[in-house]
């Protein structure tokens, strides 16, 4: 049986705002082979529950088109207590997007920014994750903050949310820190300030068989290539957009 691990306030979960639900889903569907389910309930709310294999893996939310906030992928962290997190939040110069609501049956979230202002979930739940790592293509694999107020934002997460930095690399060119160390690495901070191009805030990864074979498919399907396919230590990764400009990126794992 997979082990279960209490909260940590590392990435639990993803779910994606979008204008276009129907349009995220066949995307979505053809890229990973995810499967949209939504009763006549679910439509009337603008929610739509994401499954792979029978499991399920994400979430899509309609995002309201007065809201002005643009389409994005949202990650969430497990936390002991949602309410204790969102006051150090504010205590250690964060910002609270979204007040601490309960989800029934499953447990309490909310919206935080960090002192930068970079956006990120909040999750108490009623119960303990397992902690199984699949590498199954389509499923979420690893996320990363990645920001130009490197050493606020590495203070806040210490602070704030008791995250234990360990450096990969920590030089002027490339300096990229992860929650958590070798292979019981949970999280990255990638300081991007060296990177004028480079967007600020959440990303979360998913894997697939072939990198390459995916990009090409995402252009299909009328998603954007925002960095093509290239090599790294972790594997080949990209970074992609969807039909309405929600960015993520892909990883095809090395072959072990």
């Amino acid at each position: 049986m997979p082990a279960k691990k209490d909260p940590r306030a590392e990435p639990c979960w993803v779910d994606l705002l979008t204008s276009d639900v129907d349009g995220a889903s066949k995307f979505y569907s053809e890229l990973f082979g995810w499967e949209m389910r939504q009763d006549e309930e679910l439509r009337d709310q603008g929610y739509a529950e994401v499954y792979l294999d029978g499991q399920m893996v994400t979430d899509f939310i309609a995002n309201d088109p007065d809201s002005e906030v643009p389409d994005a992928w949202t990650t969430y962290l497990n936390v002991t207590d949602v309410h204790a997190a969102v006051y150090a939040t504010k205590l250690h110069g964060g910002s609270v997007y979204l007040k601490p609501l309960v989800i029934p049956g499953l447990g309490s979230m909310a919206i935080i920014g960090d002192p930068a202002g970079a956006g990120v979930g909040l999750f108490q739940g009623f119960q303990a994750t397992d902690s199984t790592v699949s590498l199954k293509h389509g499923t979420r694999v690893w996320n990363e903050l990645h920001t130009k107020h490197f050493d606020t934002v590495a203070g806040f997460y210490r602070v704030a949310l008791g995250w234990c930095l360990s450096p990969v690399s920590d030089t002027d060119e490339f300096r990229y820190h992860t929650y958590g160390q070798g292979s019981e690495a949970v999280a990255g901070l990638f300081d991007i300030s060296s990177y004028p191009d480079s967007k600020a805030g959440w990303r979360a990864y998913f894997a697939v068989q072939d990198a390459d074979e995916t990009v090409a498919l995402a252009e299909q399907l009328g998603g954007t290539v925002i960095h093509e396919p290239h090599d790294s230590y972790f594997g080949r990764m990209a970074v992609l957009g969807d039909t309405t400009g929600a960015e993520f990126a892909i990883i095809q794992p090395p072959q072990k």
